[in-house]
């Protein structure tokens, strides 16, 4: 039996642009993802003197179907393309996985909109890649991740990427600092569909691609200097946009509270995460974030919020 030991990081969008929509019905993304230190502990076992199977077992989470895991999934795509890569290559005897149980301890947020199933997918995908001796190209891993989840392929990388297509189009972000964060998690989560849904219901900010690449530009040459930065992101304020963040207030309207009194409380920037609910605020320092934090936290308007400051 191999076993492998894996934390799987979460994310937060720094700016979200819906650029259309496929015939398919999925959307077209522009969209910065930005790796996190909040991370789900994973254990993936293989053990091929076992009868095949795909087990999950997620601590804390024992009454949700396992095959509705996005690790499943995943696990049961790799082995899927596999058999058929091994089946075109001319392998003629019968091809039988090895017993596979994967062991989630989950801590990033369910429904905040900070990729924490993805995540763990894409752990599972490289997991594999690796017991495996690395069968699939870069291409492959991309093709495959995407059809997990769409935030699946920018685990495969991590860091800061431009994340394009329905997700599947990576461009690695070098250079771009790790901000002192403060995130807030209501209790209740934004539905993906509804927001999504309702976003196409909406008048939308243009989209200027040449903008962003300015933008991107600007950040860099900065050079990690905390005031160069901040003045870069008030001098381009009205590009770092979330476009299911209106969707995504509409429905749980403290959304729009929090990011209110983040950006009071000192924030460069905030803004909600993905389809939410959970908000970001970009602090210059540690000492600006955790003083941001003491007061959110006193106002005692928050109390049923879960705090991350990172």
């Amino acid at each position: 039996m191999e076993s492998y030991e894996i934390s799987a990081n979460a994310k937060i969008n720094l700016l979200l642009r819906i650029c259309g929509k496929l015939d398919n019905g999925y959307h077209k993304l522009y969209t910065v993802m930005h790796e996190v230190d909040i991370t789900d502990d994973i254990t993936i076992d293989i053990d091929p003197d076992r009868p095949s199977d795909i087990v999950v077992i997620c601590e804390g989470m024992e009454d949700i179907d396992p095959k509705k895991n996005l690790c499943y999934k995943a696990c049961d795509r790799f082995y899927a393309r596999l058999h058929k890569k091994l089946v075109e290559e001319g392998t003629r005897e019968r091809i039988v996985f090895p017993y596979t149980e994967i062991r989630l301890v989950k801590r990033i947020p369910s429904q905040a909109g900070m990729g924490g199933g993805s995540s763990d997918a894409a752990a599972v995908i490289l997991a594999l890649q690796d017991h495996f001796v690395n069968p699939f190209d870069e291409e492959e891993l991309n093709s495959m991740a995407v059809n997990v989840g769409a935030d699946v392929p920018f685990f495969l990388y991590g860091g800061t990427c431009l994340c394009e297509g329905v997700g599947e189009v990576i461009t690695v972000l070098d250079n771009i600092p790790k901000w002192p964060l403060l995130i807030v998690k209501p209790p209740v989560g934004v539905s993906t569909p509804r927001c999504f849904a309702e976003a196409d219901r909406m008048a939308l900010v243009e989209f200027d691609r040449d903008s962003y690449r300015r933008l991107y530009e600007d950040i860099v040459a900065a050079d990690g200097d905390a005031d160069r930065i901040a003045g870069v992101i008030a001098a381009n304020r009205d590009l770092f946009v979330n476009d299911l963040q209106a969707p995504g207030i509409s429905e749980v309207p403290v959304i729009a509270d929090i990011i209110r009194d983040l950006e009071g409380a000192g924030a460069l920037l905030s803004l909600m995460t993905g389809s939410g609910s959970a908000v970001f605020g970009i602090f210059r320092s540690g000492e600006d974030a955790a003083r941001a934090e003491k007061a959110i936290k006193e106002s005692g308007r928050y109390d049923d919020c879960a705090f991350y400051r990172i």
